[in-house]
């Protein structure tokens, strides 16, 4: 995989954990609504279990795959994302 292009390819960083990041945040904030401002492990294992089981599901993880095109495999689709940068480094002086 070319350097720089693993945030493009990756199917659970471009679908799942995104998802996943926003319903864990909207966690967050209901406990902020219930005035509770410093989030400790008893409060954090609840919050991200349930973020995690409503974005971590089949559905989002084969949508993830179909987005990178990576499966089913459109090579021109996943080739077109990246974009590689040839240079010529300077000679020392």
């Amino acid at each position: 995989m070319p350097s720089h292009a693993s945030h493009l390819l990756q199917p659970l960083d471009v679908g799942c954990f995104s998802s996943l990041k926003t319903a864990y945040g909207a966690q967050v904030s209901d406990l902020m609504s219930c005035r509770i401002n410093h989030i400790t492990k008893l409060e954090f294992l609840p919050a991200f279990k349930a973020a995690f089981e409503k974005t971590i599901i089949k559905k989002n993880i084969c949508a993830s795959f179909r987005a990178t095109s990576l499966v089913p495999l459109d090579a021109e689709v996943v080739l077109s994302q990246i974009t590689i940068l040839f240079h010529t480094p300077t000679p020392p002086a």
